[in-house]
C-alpha cells in the first residue's frame, strides 16, 4: 500500500504557532528538526518551511502560504503538547485541498492511535524523522517503512519502531537558507541561531518525555562536525550580540567531548557566544571544563534544577544531591556565568506549600539569575503522568492547558487554584525581592555594556512585566497569598 500513487515532488514542513502564556514565549527559535528533515528530501522535492510560531502566523496566514505553494504534501512537527491543536487544525484545513498530512514530533510519538482517528491524518511518523520521512517521499509501501502508524481499511497499523540513526555525524547539515527573510530568532530580544550537537538523555526524570523517545540513548556528534557548523554559523551571523543557542537536552553529558569542541573553538579562533543546557552534578565534578568553557565563549546555562527539596529531587528521580546544586551555583558563578535556572512547583504527590516557600527564599539567597518557574505538567508518557491518573488526581485533557503556567492536575494537599498561586508568588519574589547586582555584573563582564543599554535588554523587562501581569490577572490569585 503506497501513500500516493503519483510522484510527491513539492513538501511544506510546518513549525505550529502556539501560545503557552509563559515567559519562554519570547523565545524563538529555527525549527531545526525540520531543517535537518528538508535538507534530507531536496534531492527528491522542492521543499518550503514555514516555522509559524517564530512569525506569529494565524492559521488563516499560514494556510494562505500553504495554498499558495500548493504541496502534495504537509509534514508537521509537534514537539509541544500545547502544539498540538494548531497542528491539528493545520493538517485539517491541508486535507480539505486534497494534500496529505503527516504528523511527528514528541507529541505525535505518545499518542498515534488518538491522533490516527482523525480523517485528515494520513501518517504519525514516531521517533527521528529523518530517514523515516525521506522513504515517505520516495513512495515506499508503508507496510514496509519502520517508525510510522497509519491506517488501512479503517485500522490503524503501528509499524515496528525504526532503530535509532548510529551516527549523527551522517545526518545533513540543516538547510538554514530555507529560513524566511522575516524570521527573527531571539532569546528575550538577543538574536540567536541555534545548533544540534547530540541527541537524548541517559537520565529518567518522572516528568520528562524527552529520554523515552529517545528510548534512552545519548548519542553524539563529533567535535569536528560541531565546528563546521559553528563555523557556517559564524560566517553568517549579522550581529555582533548574537548568540548560539545548543538545543541539546544535555549538552554537558559527556565532559571530556565538550572539552574537545572548547579546545577547537578557542584554535579555530570562532568568535560566539554560547548558551547550553546542563545539569548541575556534572559542574559541580568538571569546575576545570567549566572554566574553559567561560574561556570558549558560554555565558549562559539553562540548569534544570527542578526542586531544593531533596526528597523531591529523588522523587523525580533526579539524581542529584543538593549540595551539587549549591556548589555548582558557585562554580558558574565564579566563572561569571549567568544562570537560567528551571524549578518545579508541585514535583510530588505530598507537595505541600512550605515546599515552595522554602525555594523561593533558596533561591534568593543563592542568587540564582534568571529563575523559570512551572507548574510540574503531566505530559504524554511521563511516570507523572501515569501516577497521577492512577490516583485521580488529573482535572484537564485539554491540552492546550498544558503550558506549564496553568494546572492540569491537583495534588494531595494542593488544589489547582493554590499550585498556581504558588507558581505566582515565586516569580514576584525571584524577580521583585532579589539583588540584581550579581546578576548585572555577570551580564557586562560577558556581554558589555551595549547590551545593558541597549533597547533589547528594556523590551526584554517590559516583556516581563507583560508576562507578570498577565500570569496575576489569568490566574485570579492577587488574594490568595501573603507577599
Amino acid at each position: 500500500m503506497k501513500l500516493s500513487q503519483k510522484k510527491i515532488q513539492r513538501v511544506v514542513l510546518v513549525y505550529p504557532n502556539f501560545i503557552t502564556g509563559s515567559i519562554t514565549d519570547k523565545i524563538t527559535l529555527p525549527a531545526l528538526g525540520l531543517e535537518t528533515i528538508a535538507a534530507n528530501i531536496l534531492d527528491l522535492a522542492d521543499v518550503k518551511i514555514i516555522n509559524a510560531k517564530v512569525r506569529n502566523l494565524s492559521l488563516a496566514q499560514l494556510m494562505e502560504e500553504i495554498y499558495m505553494f500548493d504541496p502534495d504534501i504537509v509534514g508537521i512537527s509537534c514537539c509541544f503538547t500545547i502544539g498540538i491543536d494548531f497542528s491539528l487544525k493545520v493538517a485539517q484545513e491541508s486535507k480539505k485541498q486534497g494534500y496529505l498530512t503527516v504528523l511527528g514530533g514528541w507529541h505525535p510519538n505518545f499518542v498515534p492511535s488518538d491522533l490516527l482517528k482523525y480523517h485528515f491524518v494520513d501518517i504519525v511518523v514516531r521517533g527521528e524523522g529523518e530517514i523515516t520521512f525521506r522513504d515517505i517521499i520516495q513512495g515506499k509501501e508503508l507496510e514496509d517503512i519502520e517508525g510510522i502508524s497509519y491506517k488501512k481499511e479503517g485500522t490503524i497499523i503501528n509499524n515496528p519502531d525504526r532503530p535509532l540513526i548510529d551516527d549523527l555525524d551522517t545526518l545533513p547539515i540543516p538547510a538554514r537558507d530555507l529560513r524566511h527573510k522575516d524570521s527573527q530568532f531571539q532569546m528575550f530580544y538577543m538574536p540567536v541561531d541555534a545548533i544540534e550537537t547530540s541527541r537524548g538523555c541517559p537520565h529518567r526524570c518522572t516528568f520528562c518525555n524527552i529520554h523515552l523517545f529517545y528510548r534512552g540513548t545519548y548519542r553524539m556528534k563529533s567535535p569536528k562536525r560541531v565546528i563546521e557548523e559553528l563555523k557556517i554559523i559564524e560566517n553568517e551571523k549579522e550581529s555582533a550580540l548574537q548568540s548560539v543557542f545548543i538545543v541539546d537536552d544535555n549538552f554537558t553529558s559527556n565532559m571530556k567531548r565538550v572539552e574537545k569542541i572548547c579546545d577547537l573553538i578557542i584554535e579555530e579562533g570562532i568568535e560566539l557566544d554560547f548558551m547550553c543546557q546542563s545539569r548541575m552534578d556534572v559542574i559541580r565534578r568538571y569546575p576545570r571544563i567549566i572554566q574553559k568553557m567561560s574561556n570558549a565563549g558560554f555565558w549562559a546555562f539553562f540548569c534544570g534544577i527542578e526542586s531544593f527539596n531533596q526528597d523531591s529531587l529523588d522523587n523525580i528521580h533526579k539524581r542529584v544531591q543538593l549540595k551539587d546544586i549549591i556548589e555548582s551555583i558557585k562554580i558558574l558563578h565564579k566563572n561569571n556565568i549567568v544562570i537560567v535556572g528551571s524549578m518545579l512547583v508541585g514535583s510530588r504527590l505530598e507537595e505541600k506549600e512550605k515546599d515552595t516557600e522554602t525555594m523561593i527564599q533558596i533561591v534568593k539567597n543563592l542568587s540564582i539569575d534568571f529563575p523559570i518557574y512551572s507548574i510540574m505538567t503531566p505530559l504524554p508518557g511521563t511516570k507523572f503522568r501515569e501516577l497521577l491518573v492512577e490516583n485521580k488526581y488529573t482535572l484537564s485533557n485539554k491540552w492546550n492547558d498544558y503550558n506549564f503556567t496553568t494546572a492540569t492536575n491537583r495534588l494531595k494537599n494542593l488544589s489547582k487554584e493554590k499550585l498556581e498561586a504558588l507558581l505566582f508568588k515565586a516569580y514576584h519574589n525571584g524577580y521583585f525581592k532579589k539583588n540584581w547586582m550579581g546578576t548585572l555584573l555577570r551580564l557586562y563582564r560577558k556581554k558589555g555594556l551595549k547590551y545593558l543599554l541597549s533597547n533589547k535588554s528594556i523590551h526584554a523587562v517590559r516583556d516581563f512585566l507583560g508576562f507578570y501581569w498577565n500570569l496575576r490577572t489569568s490566574k485570579d490569585v492577587s488574594n490568595q497569598f501573603l507577599l
